[in-house]
């Protein structure tokens, strides 16, 4: 079966038509993601065949699609979805004038990505979640950057409702998004007993990140 990376690769050249303002957050990456820049269907082989991604190709169809119930439906559930769902479920939400929820949905899944990319073995997975942080972070960065106490809020609220989820997708998604995918068949990833060690991790240094950010910030703002 051919799959197209899961990063809508259309939808975000059409998103990318301003430059992005900086993420507090976000680390600067200059690392590559070649599957994920692949024009055309690529078809993964050995063990990136049987990640299992179905699930939320399709919510992002629907949602593309125009289906109206979609969004409500991950709402229910959004444990079940990947980050690159919750990615354009933000950018939904913004459009629609929800800036404060389309935040928190935002700082969730860029949060998810980068602990998922930090299972990877594959560097280059890094390189896709750059990708999304700029395509799905060029409104909703700008807002929340405008109010640094509201960040620090939600990112708090997002870091803290993480904390007390299981997450029910594949973390995998990611290595369809890397070089491994195009030349191997072994997923180089990090054994399943490891995933919320990493993921505790991962909340600990964005934690970390986001408050040294802020703080940079604070000192740049006059009284």
């Amino acid at each position: 079966m051919k799959l197209y990376p899961l990063l809508l690769c259309t939808l975000l050249a059409a998103c990318a038509s301003e430059p992005p303002a900086k993420d507090p957050s976000e680390q600067a990456s200059t690392t590559p993601a070649p599957a994920a820049e692949q024009a055309g269907p690529i078809e993964p082989k050995g063990e990136f065949a049987l990640i299992d991604i179905r699930r939320s190709q399709q919510a992002m169809d629907a949602i593309t699609d125009g289906k109206p119930d979609t969004i409500n439906d991950i709402l229910k559930s959004p444990n079940d979805f990947a980050p690159p769902v919750l990615y354009l479920m933000s950018a939904i939400m913004f459009d629609n004038n929800y800036q404060d929820q389309a935040t928190f949905w935002y700082y969730a899944a860029q949060l998810r990505a980068r602990s998922d990319a930090n299972k990877s073995g594959d560097e280059t997975t890094h390189g896709a979640v750059t990708k999304l942080n700029q395509r799905f972070g060029q409104r909703i960065g700008p807002y929340s950057l405008s109010n640094p106490d509201r960040l620090q809020a939600i990112v708090g609220q997002v870091l803290e409702w993480d904390s007390q989820q299981s997450r029910n997708y594949d973390p995998r998604w990611v290595a369809l998004q890397g070089r491994d995918v195009l030349t191997e068949t072994e997923v180089n990833f990090a054994p399943q007993e490891k995933w919320q060690e990493i993921d505790a991790l991962t909340r600990s240094q964005y934690r970390q990140g986001l408050e040294q950010a802020l703080a940079e910030m604070r000192t740049r703002t006059p009284e």
